[in-house]
């Protein structure tokens, strides 16, 4: 029904301004900007009644994200607030009350957790676990010298850290191709709104082949879980695991003597391990091998369940990942071979009908390179290529000039200090070949030509 004048006059304020609620008892009405009454009801304590999320009413006026909900109160004396309230409900007779209450339910971190893990550990382990990082001030100063914050959160760093990795490789075996591992990835740490905390992504560098963030974080029962990716050559040197479980979950894990290998080998970054480099003696690169030097062995379940919620493994089934079919997986597929070449012939007919010169762009080793045997796979890197746009705002480029720096073995090397423009793919193919900054993308041979 829609609001009198008693209501209409009565002082309000906007739902996403509750606090500002008086602290004193009263009848309050929920209505939205057509007037409609929504919800009546009382508190001896209006404020109170509407701090934070408590009302049990608001999840469902939320819900209706196209309503912009006003609260009309007017105060009234404890000892009427019954009486009062059974007559405004029976005058008004508001949309809400009386219907079933519906609550958000909330599961605990510790669930979100324990359904990842389920469906990562057949291509993931876990690599080790860190003390607290505040117990290493050197590796904070330093990991906030060279812009590695994430290392060091305030909430992160009383805490133990176990380390997982993802087998980049092992999924690339099953899938289909890097796409199917993109979206399945995506899909695992995507945000869900019923889970009292969410996988959080503090790196800042996107892996060049997926696209994706790989570094990603949850604080669970007093840890922080870090997932991020394991450099193929890395993974050589893993001899063994051993099997144990994380937060209930049966889990890889690496053996103390690759461990040592890894430790001995590899690097820590951003975005996962690494093989060490030849400039072993920077000081970044002693940061990240301190880094990966602070694990110690992971040997047991050391999260503590609190909830023990019961997980329905038939609704992970949606995370699983596209796999290689038979018929995919066999290169002698005459239907695939049928239809890739009847498909850069359509091409072909389609540009010279047009008119259009096929030696351009190089669309011609696209459309003539027609599979010559059994084995052949349409190509990405010929069907796509690249091209540099030239931006209107003039020159983006900062000068660099070139500082000499000392290093651990008493050497030097030179760097260059400048403003690079970081994003702009062909950044560093660029180097100092061009004036301007030209921003790069990858098109379609096919399609740019026929633009």
């Amino acid at each position: 029904m829609t609001a009198d004048e008693h209501i209409v006059q009565l002082p309000h304020l906007n739902i996403k301004n509750r606090e500002l609620l008086p602290e004193q008892s009263g009848i309050y009405y929920v209505l939205d900007e057509q007037f409609i009454v929504w919800y009546v009801g009382q508190a001896k304590n209006l404020r109170s009644r509407w701090a934070g999320d408590s009302h049990h009413r608001l999840y469902q006026l939320q819900k209706q994200r196209n309503k912009q909900f006003l609260i009309y109160y007017e105060l009234i004396a404890e000892s009427h607030l019954n009486t009062i309230e059974r007559q405004r409900i029976e005058e008004y007779n508001p949309q809400l009350n009386g219907t079933i209450i519906k609550i958000k339910k909330l599961h605990p971190t510790e669930t979100l957790l324990r359904e990842t893990l389920t469906i990562l550990a057949p291509y993931s382990f876990v690599l080790g676990v860190e003390p607290p990082r505040k117990q290493d001030p050197k590796l904070i100063n330093n990991s906030i010298h060279w812009g590695d914050d994430w290392r060091v959160q305030k909430a992160v760093l009383p805490l133990n850290v176990i380390h997982i990795c993802i087998n980049l490789k092992e999924l690339e075996e099953l899938a289909k191709d890097w796409r199917s591992i993109n979206r399945f990835l995506k899909q695992v740490f995507k945000q869900r709104t019923n889970y009292s905390d969410n996988w959080a992504c503090k790196g800042k560098i996107k892996d060049e082949k997926y696209g994706l963030f790989f570094l990603r974080r949850l604080l669970v029962n007093g840890f922080a879980i870090e997932i991020y990716r394991a450099a193929k050559e890395a993974l050589e040197h893993i001899q063994g695991y051993e099997l144990t479980q994380l937060a209930g979950v049966d889990m890889r894990v690496v053996n103390e003597d690759s461990l040592v290998i890894l430790k001995n080998k590899c690097l820590l970054s951003v975005t996962g391990i690494y093989m060490s480099s030849e400039n072993q003696y920077h000081e970044y690169e002693q940061m990240r091998h301190k880094a990966i030097e602070r694990l110690s062995p992971y040997k047991k379940d050391l999260i503590k369940l609190l909830f023990n919620e019961h997980i329905d493994t038939s609704k992970l089934k949606v995370f699983l990942i596209e796999h290689k079919t038979e018929e995919e997986s066999n290169t002698n597929s005459p239907n695939r071979l049928t239809n890739l070449i009847a498909k850069k012939e359509y091409f072909k007919q389609l540009l010279i009908e047009r008119g259009l010169d096929l030696e351009q762009y190089q669309v011609n080793k696209y459309l003539d390179f027609l599979p010559i045997d059994d084995n052949y796979v349409d190509s990405m890197k010929d069907k796509r290529m690249s091209i540099f746009v030239k931006t209107f705002l003039g020159n983006l480029k900062e000068p660099i000039s070139y500082k000499v720096l000392k290093l651990a073995n008493g050497g030097t090397t030179t760097v260059g200090i400048g403003n690079f423009i970081y994003g702009a793919k062909g950044r560093t193919l660029q180097g100092s070949l061009y004036k301007e900054v030209y921003l790069a993308a990858t098109i379609d041979r096919v399609f740019w030509l026929l633009l």
